[in-house]
């Protein structure tokens, strides 16, 4: 397994719910004595343990404890002997099971009531020392049998990863696209990029984040598109930048379909810049277009003088996406369209629009869903054959202290 490198660490602790029953009844064997042992002075047996725990880390491995540690080890115990103890506190309950409770098609079935530490603690809050004292014993009766550590866990801190990905091929998605179980692409840009992030601080898992997507069959060029990828629970920290920038020029020496610029660690805040940019940023996109009829040039310029000006569109939630998007109708705005003739039927079309604007359905109408669509501009049938993204406005991540590989 794995050593995790961090110089520091906090603990974690989940005792048997019956140390809390006996810690009260040490308290009340105290008082009824008259000794000096108020509750208040009973040592905490978590804390004890946790810092017997720690000792031992601290002797053993060098590491220091400090409580607010990205590294987190967190132990439960158990103790069968006293297991059913606490039941006692809920005397007219006979511990009945709650109903069922449905959650996405699951049936997830309640723990029975009196189960959770936190209504164990708060009923023994609630009973008077006279109560408590008639229904169990005080002090408590001694034990035979040890606690055992029924479960140890080992997390820390997610370590986040920026940068910006260009797909130079088609029939890559941005993340893995697995419908029924089956594969819709062979490989996604997150996987070229987090598998070989995993290797090197061997994280759990990982997850991309993107600023916005592209469909499978869309390249994403220019500078690339902003993401980040959170790493989760990863055993090694102490990254170098050049490290990271080694993953770069392997993916342009081994001619990756996916490449990436500015890739760097960045601090959990930076995250949300990709978030909050979400509606404001626009994208640059060059379209190769099919019409059923030739322009003439005075219906080329009159479209390139309207869209100059920008053209508001009004475009309801597409056809192939309705089954996972709400039925609305959004007011996007194209800030800039430029078409021109490559030949015969074909044509070269250059959009800048604001985020979240779609382009297919822009071009061929949705069936009239998106207006006006290039469709109704030209009066002719139109079909778009290739889609690229050309740029994305949202400056993340910040360049990096050395310089990166350029992509050809």
């Amino acid at each position: 397994m794995q050593t995790f490198d961090s110089p520091n660490v906090s603990v974690g602790i989940e005792l048997p719910k019956s140390i809390y029953i006996r810690h009260r009844s040490v308290a009340i064997a105290g008082k009824k004595q008259e000794m000096p042992l108020a509750a208040s002075s009973v040592p905490e047996i978590k804390d004890v343990v946790r810092y017997l725990i720690l000792h031992r880390l601290s002797v053993m491995c060098g590491i220091k404890a400090d409580p607010n540690s990205d590294t987190r080890i967190d132990v439960v115990f158990s103790h069968e002997e006293t297991s059913q103890e606490h039941q006692l506190l809920f005397p007219d309950q006979g511990a009945p099971a709650k109903q069922p409770k449905h959650r996405r098609g699951k049936t997830v079935v309640a723990q029975p009531a009196g189960k959770s530490l936190s209504v164990v603690l708060a009923e023994l809050g609630q009973r008077s020392d006279d109560w408590f004292t008639e229904n169990f014993a005080c002090p408590p009766s001694a034990i035979s049998s040890q606690a055992k550590i029924e479960s140890l866990s080992f997390k820390r801190a997610s370590l986040f990863v920026g940068g910006r990905y260009l797909k130079l091929e088609r029939n890559i998605s941005q993340t893995p696209f697995i419908v029924e179980g089956r594969r819709m692409t062979e490989t996604s840009v997150a996987e070229v990029i987090g598998e070989p992030l995993q290797r090197l601080v061997c994280c759990d898992e990982y997850n991309l984040v993107g600023s916005g997507r592209e469909d499978a069959d869309v390249r994403m060029l220019g500078d690339g598109r902003p993401f980040y990828i959170e790493c989760m629970n990863p055993r090694i920290k102490a990254i170098a930048q050049e490290q990271i920038h080694d993953i770069e020029a392997s993916l342009v020496s081994s001619n990756s379909p996916v490449q990436v610029r500015r890739l760097q660690i960045i601090r959990p805040d930076d995250t949300s810049i990709i978030k909050e940019g979400e509606e404001n940023k626009s994208k640059k996109y060059c379209a190769l277009v099919w019409l059923s009829k030739q322009l003439t040039q005075e219906k080329l310029d009159e479209i390139n003088s309207l869209g100059q000006n920008g053209i508001l569109l009004q475009q309801k939630t597409p056809v192939r996406v309705l089954h996972r998007r709400a039925p609305l109708t959004r007011p996007k705005k194209l800030l800039s369209l430029a078409i021109s003739h490559i030949e015969g039927n074909f044509y070269k079309v250059r959009i800048e629009s604001e985020a979240g604007a779609y382009i297919k359905e822009f071009v061929h109408g949705d069936l009239g869903r998106t207006s006006p669509s290039l469709t109704e501009l030209t009066g002719h049938t139109a079909d778009i054959l290739e889609l690229d993204v050309e740029g994305v406005s949202l400056d993340f991540p910040p360049v990096p202290e050395i310089p990166t590989t350029q992509v050809a």
